[in-house]
């Protein structure tokens, strides 16, 4: 396969910008027609906040989360968007000066790091509407609660004695129940695996040991079985106690171990088939089933991490291709395809449709410029609106219409920022028709920082 070019890289006065302002909910200027069946409120949620005190992050994944909202209701739009005052956050208001992570001066961060941890909560990757909940999430510690109403915090959550040390940001909800994991660190690394099944409260169904400190960022689920891709990037431990270079110093890449392959059975989680493959690195899952004994997988695949330092420069850069897996967990194998040969990341599926096959797969592409692809697995072809010159498109968030004919009968929200404008906008595609652009934009009269996850609660 001949190696692609890197994706567009998005400029550093989008990603190393804050928030300009925040506010609570005002009307938006909408170009086009909202359709007045679109109801309920898409949340966003990225690091609002490149930097503290002048004293920039060394890694997006640091910057403090912010939530952007836009309300939809009878054809017209709103927006809200505020920065989460965590604890930590707060703690450095008051002191005037960063205290936690790598922007913070040496004497203040390793001490804290010699007691435990960072003792941030960034809360800045993902952020979903659950059981009547608005929950922001940071896969390095507790959920954050967030007012659906006013975007402020209200403080972290362990959901009644369910989360011992983190919920990850990226839960999968198959049928009535959201499933999550958390990894727990100390001197052996447990993997934690968490169920919610609605109208109940969440419990952790079981804990995996694994054999080094690692980072792990997502999952996928079926009606039966939890799939977990466990890369070979190992944590260097002294780097992490003593708090010395960057994030992305703090991993290594060690491609002699391998992928670990981990398939839980939910009725006998405590019993998981365990193997390994050859080498790869994932970020993202786009939805996995089950047929004929098999666990397909579709997911973006890549070679290694590099991507992970391409964020600490600020670029959204060298995104990986959507690839099948197909693992039987009876003989311990693991095949896989790729399934289309353009650069894409943030796979999503209409809401229902997870652990079931699904048809289309929604992504963030890049060919040249950014756009917005709707993958059609039975053609293995792809409709994509191509954004113009200067604007960045964000993870699609795909809302099924209120009476679907069909797996497409809805609309694709991407929350995009235009460069020309400084401006953010969310896109509002035709579930149906994608390639024909926007049949309407929702602006907010100030740009959003970058922005990596979101869901849509239905009014």
């Amino acid at each position: 396969m001949s190696a692609l070019p890197k994706i567009t890289p998005v400029p550093a006065s989008r990603i190393r910008e804050n928030l300009p302002r925040e506010h609570g909910y005002e009307p938006m200027h909408v170009d086009g027609q909202l359709p007045a069946e679109l109801a309920g409120t898409l949340y966003r949620n990225g690091p609002a906040l490149m930097d503290l005190f002048g004293v920039p992050y060394s890694h997006l994944f640091e910057g403090d989360g912010g939530i952007s909202a836009v309300r939809f209701a009878a054809g017209r739009a709103s927006g809200a968007a505020r920065v989460l005052e965590t604890a930590g956050l707060k703690a450095e208001r008051e002191a005037g000066r960063p205290l936690f992570g790598f922007n913070a001066r040496w004497t203040d961060r390793w001490p804290r790091a010699m007691r435990g941890g960072n003792g941030k909560n960034a809360a800045n990757t993902n952020v979903i509407w659950w059981q009547g909940q608005l929950l922001a999430l940071w896969e390095g510690g507790l959920p954050t609660e967030v007012d659906p109403e006013t975007l402020l915090a209200r403080g972290t959550t362990d959901l009644d004695g369910a989360v011992p040390a983190s919920f990850s940001a990226h839960p999968h909800t198959v049928g009535d129940t959201l499933f999550n994991f958390g990894l727990r660190y100390g001197r052996h690394t447990t993997l934690d695996l968490f169920a919610w099944k609605a109208g109940s409260s969440a419990e952790c169904i079981s804990s995996i040991p694994l054999p080094r400190a690692t980072m792990l960022h997502d999952f996928i689920a079926t009606d039966r079985h939890l799939v977990f891709f466990v890369s070979p990037i190992a944590i260097r431990i002294w780097r992490a106690l003593l708090m010395v270079g960057s994030a992305t110093d703090l991993l290594a890449w060690r491609p002699e171990h391998g992928t670990e392959v981990i398939v839980v059975p939910l009725d006998n989680p405590g019993e998981p088939v365990r193997f390994h493959t050859d080498p790869f690195f994932q970020w993202h899952f786009s939805n996995a089933w089950e047929e004929q004994g098999q666990i397909v997988v579709d997911y973006v695949r890549y070679a290694d991490m590099s991507s992970f330092e391409d964020l600490e420069q600020g670029l959204v850069g060298d995104a990986g291709q959507l690839h099948r897996a197909r693992i039987d967990p009876k003989r311990k194998t693991f095949k896989t395809e790729q399934l289309w040969n353009v650069q894409c990341e943030f796979p999503r599926v209409a809401p229902g449709l997870e652990g079931a096959p699904n048809r289309y797969t929604w992504l963030a592409c890049d060919d040249e410029r950014p756009g917005i692809s709707r993958f059609d697995n039975k053609t293995d072809t792809a409709s994509t609106w191509w954004a113009e010159e200067g604007q960045f498109c964000a993870e699609p968030v795909f809302v099924r219409a209120p009476h679907p004919a069909g797996e497409g009968d809805g609309w694709a929200l991407s929350l995009t920022y235009d460069a020309s404008s400084h401006k953010s906008f969310v896109a509002v595609l035709d579930g149906q028709h994608p390639e024909t652009g926007p049949i309407a934009r929702a602006w907010f009269d100030h740009h959003i920082p970058i922005t990596f996850h979101g869901n849509f609660a239905p009014a």
